[in-house]
């Protein structure tokens, strides 16, 4: 009997996998990095949540900038005080004088940096807004600033304010009146106002001290705003009484690596900065668009400060300081993937990865640590031990 039907055995069918096209596969691939790098995104964010500050300490100011400081008014204004917005601190005279030196603070009119250094060895300015009274008005005062400047006269330069005054007045023709000034702890500051149609200036000199102030604005319409500060000159801790001012100085480090000289410090807004590039740009439609394309990079403050070695070489650190942890990271990846093109290479400072480089003729350091950026700059070729050293006493 015929068994069921026979069938022949012949090459196994090979039925293989469909091959997929590169777009998928490329997708694919894009898709996973995304899921990564979203990850990895998230896990970071939360890290820079948990970040938090250092108990920061007074800094190494120099001695004489310290005592600044202190003079300048604090507006006891209680409903719309005028704020400080920046501060610079700047050798006058000598070789450690820095030539052509930039500042938001505007001097007055028959006033400039070669006439101050003939009778000041250094100087601490700061701009101060005033603020407009009222909610939701504004007033020609909201926009003009006024700027302050203490001066550290040389000895035996008793009559340094009285020719400052005579040479603001020849300048702008005003009308010059004497003022006193007690403060609440008893120093007293002599010196005059001068007014005139552009500007309002004072020019006080602390009595039986080497301090003289100037405060000046070129908007008349602050004329209460600069007579209040006149009238509130050391009347506290000065700028230290300012979070704006005190948070950014006191990044700063507390004490100063043997065989370097802190000399110059300055501090900026972020709308500061950009005002500086838009003047020195021109302005126009151009820089505006520049400058949207730029405005997730630049800090919300920038503080400088600038060193000599024995040599008097120059060093100088740069806090970028952004209003997140997240904003100073993206401002950072966009760094570290130009110091890797350059050949930086890695060193660990305040506890997180930094890198360094010799570039155009000085060696920089780049680190990022929770909202700060901090950028240094010293000799090309200094031992990188050295320059770790400054890193790791940032407050950051």
């Amino acid at each position: 009997m015929q068994g069921g039907p026979q069938f022949q055995s012949g090459p196994p069918i090979n039925i293989g996998r469909k091959k997929r096209s590169p777009l998928l596969l490329g997708c694919l691939i894009i898709l996973g990095l995304g899921v990564v790098a979203i990850g990895a995104g998230g896990i970071y964010i939360w890290r820079s949540n948990v970040y938090s500050p250092p108990d920061r300490q007074a800094p190494a100011i120099p001695e004489r900038a310290a005592g600044t400081m202190t003079e300048f008014p604090v507006d006891n204004d209680p409903n719309a005080p005028a704020t400080p917005t920046s501060v610079k601190t700047e050798i006058l005279g000598g070789t450690l004088a820095k030539s052509g030196s930039d500042t938001s603070t505007k001097l007055p009119p028959g006033v400039d940096r070669t006439k101050l250094a003939k009778g000041a060895t250094s100087m601490t300015s700061s701009t101060y807004k005033p603020k407009p009274k009222g909610s939701g008005t504004t007033t020609s005062s909201s926009g003009g600033d006024v700027n302050v400047f203490v001066l550290n006269a040389m000895p035996n330069q008793p009559n340094f304010g009285t020719g400052l005054a005579t040479s603001i007045v020849q300048a702008n023709g005003g009308t010059q009146t004497g003022v006193r000034v007690t403060s609440p702890n008893g120093a007293v500051y002599v010196g005059s106002k001068i007014k005139s149609s552009q500007d309002i200036v004072y020019v006080l000199t602390k009595q039986s001290s080497d301090i003289c102030i100037l405060i000046y604005s070129d908007d008349p319409s602050n004329q209460a705003v600069v007579d209040r500060l006149a009238q509130n000159v050391g009347n506290g801790q000065g700028l230290i009484d300012y979070p704006e001012i005190k948070d950014s100085l006191w990044t700063l480090p507390v004490s100063t690596p043997p065989g370097l000289t802190l000399v110059e410090i300055n501090t900026v807004t972020g709308a500061q900065i950009e005002n500086q590039i838009a003047r020195s740009s021109g302005g126009g439609d151009d820089v505006q668009k520049i400058l949207s394309e730029m405005r997730a990079f630049i800090p919300d403050k920038l503080t400088g400060a600038r060193y000599v070695d024995e040599s008097k070489r120059e060093w100088v650190s740069l806090n970028f300081e952004y209003g997140s942890s997240f904003g100073a990271w993206k401002t950072w990846l966009l760094a570290r993937g130009a110091l890797g093109l350059g050949g930086a290479q890695s060193t660990t400072v305040r506890d997180v990865n930094g890198l360094y480089m010799d570039q155009e003729g000085m060696r920089i350091l780049i680190f990022q640590k929770g909202p700060y950026l901090i950028f240094l700059s010293g000799p090309s070729g200094s031992p990188i031990d050295r320059m770790v050293a400054l890193g790791n006493q940032f407050q950051v």
